[in-house]
C-alpha cells in the first residue's frame, strides 16, 4: 500500500512538472515571437532598442500597471519662512527642513504635483523686496520667492508644480517666464502658465506605463491681462462658458493624443469657505464628462469635502471621476486664529490609486495623509498628523512643554479627528486606516 502511495506521489509530481514545462514553453515562445517580430502590442518597432527597454515594454503591454498619483494643497513661502531658511554666511536659502517629515509620503507616489502660489522672478526683480531681495509678506500678499525653493521641492518628492493661480502675475509677465525657467531648471514639470503662445496648454507624461495628461486652470486672477497676452495663463475668467468649453476641448484633445488618465489642477472656489457651491459642482461634473479623472482643487486655503462623480462620457459610456474641491494649505505661514477659526494650518496629501488592465485604466481607491504646518524657531515644517499622534516618540524633540507647543499639539489632535471627516463630508464613502494613512473605498 505504501508503494502505491509513493508511486502516485511520483506520478503527480511528474504531471505537475509537465504542465509547468508546457506553460513556461508557451510563455517563452510568446516572448520570443514578440522580440523577433520587432514590434510591440501597439505595433511600434523595437528592433533598435536595448533588451532592457524591450523587456520593460513587454511588461507594460502584458502586465497590469499600478500607479499612485498624488496632489497637495497650496504651497506658499512667506517672509517668516525666508527668515528661517536664510543662511547669512552663504547668502543662500534652504527650505528643505520644511519637508523633512512629509517627504517620504510624497516620494511614495509615482507622480506628485502641487500648486505653487507665487513667482520666482529672481533676486531684486520682484515688485517689492525685503532685506534678502525677495518679497512675500502678509500685508501685500505679493510673492517673489527664492528660486532655491524649486530645487527643495524637487528633492522633497514633487514631480510637477502648477502655476495657474491668482498669484501667477505677482512679478509681472517677465516673472511668469522666469518662474517657468527656475521650475523646469530644477528638473520639475510645470504647466498652467506659459512663455509663448505656441506652448502646449497641457502636458502628457508616461507615469509608470500609464500615459497621463495634466492640465491646470485658475478661476481667480489678482491682475488682468490684455487680450494679446491672454495665452500666458490658463484662466477660466470667472466661470466663462467660453473658457470652460475651451478647457473641456483641451481635455478631450489630450485623450485623442493618447492620454489614458487625465489630472486637472483647478484653482477655484472662495477663500476660507469650506462648503462646495453649486457652481463648483457643476464645473467639476462638466470636466469629468469631458474626460477628467481626478481634480485637485486649491485656493480656499481650507479643506473641503471630496466627491465621486459618475458622469456620462462623450462616447455615451459611464465614467467615474474623483474631485478634491480643496486640499487646504500644504505649506504656508497661515496660522489658526481663534478670532476667525479658519483651519488654515490643516491640509491633506491626497493620492489616487489607479491600475491599467485589459479593460483600460480605472481608479481603485484614494489615500489621504492629513497634514499640519508647525512653527519652531528653526523652521516651519509640514507634519503628517497621524504619524505625530500615533508615533509620538518620533517627534519628542519637536515639541516642548511651553504654551506654544501645547497649542500645536491641540491643533494636531483637532486635525487627527477632523481632516478625514471633512474630506468624507456627508457622503457614504467608507475608509480604513493603516500606516498613518486613510484608505477610502470608492465602492458605495
Amino acid at each position: 500500500m505504501k508503494e502505491i502511495k509513493k508511486l502516485a506521489l511520483v506520478l503527480g509530481c511528474v504531471l505537475l512538472f509537465i504542465v509547468y514545462y508546457f506553460l513556461c514553453n508557451s510563455n517563452a515562445q510568446e516572448v520570443r515571437e514578440y522580440y523577433s517580430s520587432g514590434g510591440t502590442a501597439d505595433g511600434s518597432n523595437i528592433q533598435n532598442v536595448s533588451i532592457e527597454d524591450a523587456i520593460h515594454q513587454y511588461v507594460i503591454d502584458h502586465m497590469e500597471q499600478e500607479v499612485k498619483i498624488t496632489g497637495t494643497g497650496d504651497i506658499m513661502f512667506y517672509d517668516y519662512q525666508m527668515e528661517r531658511a536664510y543662511n547669512s554666511t552663504t547668502d543662500s536659502f534652504d527650505f528643505s527642513p520644511s519637508f523633512q517629515y512629509i517627504s517620504k509620503y510624497l516620494k511614495d507616489s509615482d507622480y506628485t504635483l502641487g500648486n505653487l502660489e507665487g513667482t520666482m522672478a529672481g533676486k531684486d526683480k520682484g515688485t517689492s523686496a525685503n532685506d534678502y531681495g525677495y518679497w512675500a509678506d502678509i500685508q501685500s500678499l505679493n510673492f517673489n520667492i527664492p528660486e532655491a525653493a524649486a530645487g527643495n521641492l524637487k528633492d522633497a518628492g514633487f514631480d510637477m508644480l502648477t502655476t495657474a493661480n491668482n498669484h501667477v502675475l505677482d512679478s509681472g509677465i517677465e516673472g511668469v517666464a522666469s518662474t517657468i525657467d527656475f521650475i523646469t531648471g530644477a528638473g520639475l514639470d510645470q504647466t498652467g502658465s506659459f512663455k509663448s503662445e505656441s506652448d502646449p496648454k497641457y502636458l502628457i507624461r508616461d507615469v509608470n506605463g500609464i500615459n497621463t495628461g495634466f492640465i491646470a486652470y485658475t478661476n481667480v486672477m489678482n491682475e488682468t491681462l490684455d487680450d494679446s497676452d491672454s495665452y500666458i495663463v490658463n484662466d477660466l475668467d470667472d466661470y466663462s462658458e467660453e473658457q470652460i468649453s475651451l478647457m473641456c476641448s483641451q481635455i478631450q484633445q489630450m485623450r485623442q493624443e493618447g492620454a489614458e488618465f487625465v489630472v486637472v489642477s483647478l484653482h477655484f472656489g472662495e477663500r476660507y469657505v469650506s462648503t462646495v457651491s453649486d457652481e463648483e459642482r457643476t464645473l467639476a461634473r462638466q470636466l469629468v464628462e469631458a474626460g477628467a479623472d481626478v481634480i485637485f482643487g486649491s485656493y480656499p486655503h481650507v479643506l473641503k469635502p471630496m466627491e465621486v462623480i459618475t458622469a456620462q462620457g462623450e462616447d455615451g459610456t459611464s465614467r467615474t471621476g474623483v474631485v478634491f474641491y480643496s486640499l487646504g494649505n500644504f505649506l504656508s505661514s497661515m496660522q489658526y486664529q481663534s478670532s476667525n477659526a479658519y483651519p488654515r494650518d490643516l491640509g491633506a496629501v491626497a493620492s489616487v490609486l489607479i491600475s491599467k488592465g485589459s479593460d483600460g485604466v480605472q481608479i481603485d481607491g484614494v489615500e489621504i495623509v492629513p497634514t499640519y504646518v508647525d512653527w519652531t524657531e528653526e523652521d516651519i515644517a509640514v507634519l503628517p498628523i497621524c504619524e505625530v499622534v500615533d508615533n509620538p516618540t518620533a517627534y519628542e524633540d519637536r515639541f516642548g512643554d511651553d504654551a506654544s507647543s501645547q497649542l500645536d499639539q491641540k491643533r494636531i489632535q483637532t486635525g487627527y479627528e477632523s481632516v478625514i471627516q471633512t474630506i468624507i463630508g456627508d457622503s457614504d464613502l467608507t475608509y480604513t486606516y493603516s500606516d498613518y494613512k486613510y484608505q477610502i473605498s470608492l465602492e458605495k
